[in-house]
């Protein structure tokens, strides 16, 4: 039971954080130059670097944290600041506006081109958008922060939570991979009020996320603190 509803938080706070449909945006803006089947080899290969990246500072973010002598609690105290003013520039409708002023990039366009090529140009193309669109876009601070702490979570918790954690990482960024890889016509379908209405939602819930973890931090170093006797 402690698992699953591990996984449910965990996935809940990725998915608002990654923010798939309001963020692919940012997708198609930054690979508007390249053809339709590179921009979809570009999607494949922007969620393996995610899985990676994130299967990093999952494994790895403890060391991380002490290395520079950060304390669980007080990482989850700042987390859940930067998450609440992500989500609140997402409730606000600032997430959008920084969007729709994003600067455009340029690409290589071809035709009759093979698979292998496709992913040839994507790969090539990649590290030049991998700052801003990889991060801080798709995994920024707030995600990273949330990775880590539910990596520490699932930690304590058992081989079980981890597994299920680790299943939440690689489904979130295949769900980051299939909106890409049909950004165009989900785009076409929602509309812009309706993409944007989408947006403030998931900031709603964001916003609750990040009071919970900033409560949690909060309670945990209240724990630490003992009263002196009189």
């Amino acid at each position: 039971m402690e698992e699953l509803s591990l996984f449910i938080a965990f996935f809940g706070a990725l998915f608002a954080l990654t923010n798939p449909f309001g963020n692919f945006p940012f997708f198609i803006t930054y690979t508007e130059a390249l053809t339709p089947r590179v921009q979809k080899a570009m999607a494949i290969l922007l969620s393996v670097f995610l899985v990676v990246f994130f299967g990093l500072f999952f494994f790895a973010g403890n060391a991380i944290l002490h290395f520079f002598g950060i304390s669980i609690p007080a990482f989850q105290i700042a987390g859940g600041i930067i998450v609440l003013i992500i989500a609140l520039s997402m409730v606000s409708g600032e997430h959008m506006d920084r969007q729709k002023k994003i600067m455009h990039v340029d690409g290589v366009s071809g035709e009759n081109k093979s698979l292998e090529e496709d992913f040839e140009e994507a790969e090539a193309f990649l590290p030049k958008v991998l700052v801003p669109l990889g991060i801080p876009i798709y995994a920024g601070p707030g995600a990273l922060s949330v990775v880590i702490m539910y990596g520490n979570k699932a930690f304590s918790a058992g081989w079980g939570a981890v597994i299920y954690s680790l299943i939440v990482i690689v489904v979130i960024c295949l769900i980051v991979c299939i909106v890409n890889f049909l950004a165009t016509p989900i785009r076409s379908g929602l509309g812009d009020q309706g993409l944007e209405i989408l947006v403030r939602i998931m900031g709603l819930i964001l916003a609750a996320i990040a009071v919970t973890l900033f409560i949690e931090g909060l309670a945990a170093i209240n724990s630490t603190f003992t009263v002196p006797a009189v």
